[in-house]
């Protein structure tokens, strides 16, 4: 039926029912996730997928955090004083399982449990993690001691997330850094230049036991099973770690296939 613009077109209004909440199964996780990353949303998804039938299913809802472009540990520091505005884009009153905080460096600059307190005293989620935190884990989930390190960062900020894993009893065998300081160009690094830089890290130091690729931004869902099979080692990135940690604490089953080691070998248990 065609109508004329000036017809007032009558509505049938139809009834509804309301999900009550003890029906609703899904795993609820939520997600920050950096003004400039170009990459973490679409791995989150890649390493959260589920086998077919599995239940339960997981709903995940992202903010942005503002940042600087520019990686440096002034501007990431700072990223303290954004985190009410981000987390008050989640939608009100609504109850999280996990929710994982998608910047390596600034979890590490600002302090993996200051953010744990931030997020926690502004939404209300059962638990929170950081890619820190879950790649110490799950690290000390595959037994595993000595590592190679590989970063897109300044050597300041990788200093210092060495030394934090070193205190934390992981001995930083080999390392490497891209030297990039723009999460625009890294979010942009070829994923076959992860991998040639991971193969690097190997010829540096031969008796590795993994290798963390440090950075949400790096690209690395598409490489781990390949370096994996190459080098006989686990490869574990930051998106990698940060989706097992918070699949981990959701107890949520994901599925193992194209994942790396973290997801096939590890213990939920840490």
């Amino acid at each position: 039926m065609n109508y004329s613009n000036s017809e007032q077109i009558k509505f049938e209004h139809l009834p509804f029912e309301i999900r009550q909440k003890k029906e609703n199964s899904m795993v609820q996780l939520g997600l920050i996730v950096l003004e400039t990353d170009l990459t973490i949303e679409s791995e989150m998804h890649q390493f959260l997928s589920q086998n077919a039938g599995v239940s339960p299913s997981f709903s995940l809802m992202h903010t942005r955090i503002p940042c600087d472009d520019t990686v440096n540990a002034k501007n990431l520091s700072m990223m303290e004083e954004k985190f009410e505005k981000a987390l008050k884009l989640f939608p009100k009153n609504y109850e999280f399982d996990v929710i994982g905080y998608g910047c390596t460096s600034a979890s590490l600059l600002i302090g993996e449990e200051k953010i744990l307190k931030i997020v926690k005293s502004a939404v209300s989620s059962k638990e929170v993690t950081t890619p820190m935190t879950a790649v110490k884990r799950g690290l000390k989930s595959l037994k595993v001691e000595k590592i190679g390190y590989l970063a897109p960062y300044v050597s300041n900020i990788a200093q210092r997330m060495c030394h934090n894993l070193a205190e934390h009893g992981f001995d930083i065998a080999a390392s490497a850094t891209f030297g990039e300081d723009k999460d625009s160009v890294v979010g942009n690094i070829c994923p076959e230049s992860i991998l040639k830089a991971i193969e690097a890290l190997t010829l540096q130091q031969k008796q590795i036991d993994a290798i963390f690729v440090a950075c949400t931004s790096l690209k690395c869902a598409s490489i781990i099973s390949k370096a994996e099979e190459k080098l006989g080692i686990p490869i574990i990135s930051s998106n990698s770690a940060l989706a097992w940690d918070m699949a981990r604490l959701a107890r949520l089953k994901v599925s193992e296939m194209g994942k790396g080691s973290l997801f096939s070998g590890a213990s939920y248990y840490v």
